[in-house]
């Protein structure tokens, strides 16, 4: 079953040496996904970054305004399933939608699922909203945290707290298990 994480980590400068560094650190991580042991086994089988929620982050950040476009335009995208056809058939319309409410490079309707570290906006440096939204749930938390939502895990053992805004990343983790 595929489940989201959320991660935070600091030290990197940009979105792809937080996705780098986020996907090496849970890849060296035998806990994680790696071999196990005799009778333990890894909490992962497989993982890429972002995954069947890729741009998750974004999407929160362009709120109902975009939602409310997606469903006037594309309505059979938001009522439930939808063929791999029809996301093709949409592609080219459904990528200048995302990018007319400030959403980069393609809708995550049309990003690929396996593509091992993402998209640029599946890692994000917190600011205030990221971390409303997504971290403050979790404060005070600096192990790794499974409960109904999202799994979240601070990659640096730092408790959540408002200094994380400006300071780390919040990276979106796909795995499977």
């Amino acid at each position: 079953m595929h489940q989201l994480m959320f991660i935070t980590l600091s030290g990197a400068s940009t979105s792809a040496e937080a996705r780098h560094a986020a996907r090496s650190l849970l890849l060296d991580d035998e806990t994680f996904c790696g071999e196990g042991g005799r009778f333990g086994c890894p909490m992962a089988d497989w993982f890429v970054i972002g995954g069947r929620w890729s741009g998750i982050l974004r999407e929160a950040i362009l709120g109902q305004p975009y939602k409310d476009a997606l469903a006037q335009e594309y309505p059979e995208f938001t009522s439930g399933y939808y063929t791999a056809d029809l996301v093709k058939q949409n592609k080219d319309g459904l990528d200048l939608l995302w990018q007319r409410f400030d959403g980069t490079a393609s809708n995550p309707l049309t990003r690929s699922r396996y593509d091992e570290l993402g998209a640029d906006d599946d890692a994000m440096l917190i600011d205030q909203f990221l971390y409303d939204h997504f971290l403050k749930r979790y404060v005070g938390t600096d192990q790794f945290v499974r409960e109904e939502g999202p799994d979240f895990a601070d990659l640096d053992l730092d408790e959540v707290d408002p200094s994380f805004i400006g300071r780390k990343w919040l990276v979106v983790v796909d795995y499977h298990s």
